[in-house]
């Protein structure tokens, strides 16, 4: 992604964000905070974020086809946050982690009857799958609102 009109900075900066988040929900997880503060420190919150600052970028920058660059942009910093996450996982199954979210009654991939394909593939890449598809589809609805309403801004 080129950054002639800084979208590939603002992908950068949300991307050190989000791994931030990551970090510090596994710090949380294991010191046995609530389950409600673990989930404020979750990157799924910032799909509801970025696509405003990307749509913003995009409409600054005058680009011809605004909701192309903005699918394919959010398409790309939600597979790669996924991926960090999906290494959680990942680890979880290898070390047996016994925080809430990697048990497997809760979704996750820790418990018995996870055989390695699952705890290190499948269950990783299923969720890979689906928090892409959903943070595209919400990241595009935002996007687009974003995109109206930042256009109008420039033309009055």
């Amino acid at each position: 992604m080129s950054d002639k009109n800084g979208l590939g900075t603002v992908m950068k900066n949300f991307l050190i964000i989000a791994a931030a988040v990551i970090v510090i929900r596994l710090v949380l997880e294991f010191s046995g905070a609530p389950g409600w503060l673990n989930t404020v420190f979750g990157v799924a919150w910032l799909y509801f974020i970025v696509p405003v600052f990307f749509a913003r970028e995009i409409v600054a920058s005058g680009d011809a086809t605004p909701m192309k660059t903005l699918a394919v942009s959010l398409f790309f910093y939600a597979l790669y946050t996924r991926l960090m996450v999906a290494v959680t996982y990942m680890m979880a199954y290898a070390f047996s982690w016994q925080t809430p979210r990697f048990l497997l009654e809760n979704g996750g991939n820790v418990g018995d009857g996870v055989t390695p394909l699952d705890g290190y593939l499948i269950i990783p890449a299923r969720n890979i799958l689906v928090w892409v598809v959903a943070a595209v589809l919400i990241g595009m609805l935002i996007g687009w609102v974003t995109t109206l309403i930042a256009g109008k801004k420039q033309t009055a």
